[in-house]
């Protein structure tokens, strides 16, 4: 699976109460996915300029909270 569908699917599950919720660390709205040019995934809020690219330690995590399920 690739990791912009990977991280819109825990979002997903998040929505549905099954995994911790991704906020906003500014105004603790939520966060959603996009993906920019050079395929690097980042979350963003809508509400504030906050944007946080996706590493492999955070990708790594939401998958395991995914797989404890």
């Amino acid at each position: 699976m690739r990791q912009i569908q990977t991280v819109s699917k825990y979002i997903a599950l998040s929505q549905e109460g099954l995994v911790p919720r991704l906020n906003c660390p500014m105004d603790q709205g939520p966060l959603f996915t996009n993906q920019n040019l050079e395929d690097e995934v980042y979350l963003y809020c809508l509400s504030c300029e906050y944007k946080k690219f996706i590493g492999y330690e955070f990708y790594d995590d939401i998958i395991s909270k995914m797989k404890g399920l």
